[in-house]
């Protein structure tokens, strides 16, 4: 339930194979099954206390067993699984002090195993000490490794039709997941119209915020941090401190420092689509429009003039590749750092883990974003960039046509916009759009 992770009008923003990917998802499995191996043995997590609990709490022995309503001080093991009721909440601590909030129709369990806290259902917000060791948060299609760090969790699910088909309804699901101190890295995996899936490799970082759809590439977000410790049910309607509390002042402070630089306008921008992050308990529907409080507009709005088709990941910068064949085209950014972001390193942290480069997804050249025919590639940078070149350009990574036309828009963090259009023949890179920020942003 998303109103139980932002309060009732708390705003947040949304402003995100083929044999190329072979090598690279061999070794990106080789990684994830090496790092599974080597995380880290903290204290036990075989079970936690009931600190707190607000209205009807309910626990099951196991996945598939009759929940029965428990007290404060009742202990939670491993393979239990707790759910909470309507205008009910939870606060369990387990034995390394490690805290799982969880706002009201949530459904939560854990694996001491595995070092998994799981959210089928609802919104959990976590607070874990620094010296605990490695634990992983998984909701639907979303999994993050964490060590020492908070941050917030919501998974909504409910039975809706697609606006722009006549099938039956379909499950609709949305994912968020948001860091408030500390930092994470995770995969979330998605499918396209035609039922591929496609894996997503992100990194978070204080204020920024994974959103996930169904049927939609995930894309990375701000939110507002000092508002959210400041009005949220999972902070405010519980009676002890968080942990990590030096941590949490220094990121309200980063956030603030940023707003005064000018990376954060918490002044919504006119003709942005406005409303809350609320999921309707009688209603099989979920609002995803957001108020706007980063200098980009949301990826939901309704459009405007300044050349990018309203698909995609937004960012303080931005760039957008188009074109309407079925060649196998690459959006590429050269960070200042030198680091590339591109289909093979899609998300990429830089500037002291201050800032975002995220590649939303590679189009193949068979998805068609936007009909009747244009294909589409967003690489965003948010949070709080470097100063120095962002260099981005467009390569034909295969095509069996003679050339194939693109437009390659790109927006600085003063909103200006750049835009060139030509064509690629198969191997061809085009010109670069250089995009340069002044020491100070």
């Amino acid at each position: 339930m998303l109103s139980s992770l932002t309060g009732p009008h708390i705003p947040v923003v949304i402003p995100a194979a083929s044999m190329k990917h072979r090598i690279f998802l061999y070794l990106t499995i080789l990684s994830a099954l090496a790092f599974a191996t080597q995380l880290g043995r903290g204290a036990d997590l075989s079970q936690a206390t009931v600190r707190q609990k607000v209205n009807l709490v309910t626990r099951a022995p196991h996945p598939n067993a009759a929940f029965q309503p428990i007290s404060e001080g009742a202990v939670v093991r491993d393979d239990n699984v707790v759910r909470t009721g309507a205008e009910s909440r939870a606060e369990l601590q387990f034995t390394d002090l490690t805290l799982a909030r969880l706002g009201a129709n949530a459904i939560f369990s854990f694996d001491a195993g595995t070092r998994v806290l799981e959210v089928e259902r609802g919104a959990v917000l976590f607070s874990k000490p620094a010296n605990s060791g490695r634990i992983e948060i998984r909701s639907a299609a979303v999994s993050a490794a964490i060590t020492g760090s908070t941050g917030f969790i919501s998974n909504t699910v409910g039975a809706a039709p697609r606006k722009r088909t006549t099938q039956a309804k379909v499950e609709e699901a949305t994912t968020v997941l948001g860091m408030l101190e500390g930092k994470l890295k995770g995969t979330s995996s998605w499918r396209d119209a035609r039922g591929r899936e496609h894996t997503f490799p992100f990194s978070l970082g204080p204020g920024e915020m994974l959103v996930g759809q169904t049927g939609q590439p995930p894309a990375v977000v701000q939110f507002d941090i000092p508002r959210f410790l400041k009005t949220s049910p999972l902070v405010k309607g519980f009676k002890g401190k968080l942990n990590n509390q030096a941590e949490l002042a220094k990121a309200v402070a980063n956030y603030e420092a940023d707003q005064r630089r000018g990376f954060i306008d918490s002044v919504r921008p006119a003709g942005a689509n406005v409303a809350w992050l609320n999921y309707a308990p009688n209603h099989n529907s979920f609002d995803a429009s957001v108020d706007q409080l980063s200098q980009s507009r949301s990826p939901l709005s309704s459009g405007g003039n300044d050349g990018f088709i309203d698909i995609g990941s937004e960012g303080i910068i931005r760039g957008q590749l188009v074109w309407t064949s079925d060649a196998d085209l690459d959006l590429h950014l050269i960070l200042p750092d030198q680091q590339e972001v591109f289909y093979a390193n899609p998300s990429v942290t830089f500037n002291n883990g201050r800032a975002t480069a995220v590649l939303d997804h590679d189009n193949l050249g068979g998805i068609i974003d936007e009909a009747p025919d244009r294909r589409v590639e967003n690489i965003a940078v948010n949070g709080v960039p470097s100063n120095g070149s962002y260099t981005f350009f467009a390569h034909s990574f295969f095509s069996d046509n003679g050339s194939d036309t693109f437009t390659l828009t790109v927006r600085g963090s003063d909103g200006r916009t750049q835009q060139i259009s030509g064509s690629l023949t198969n191997g061809q890179t085009s010109n670069s759009v250089v995009v340069n920020v002044p020491p100070g942003g």
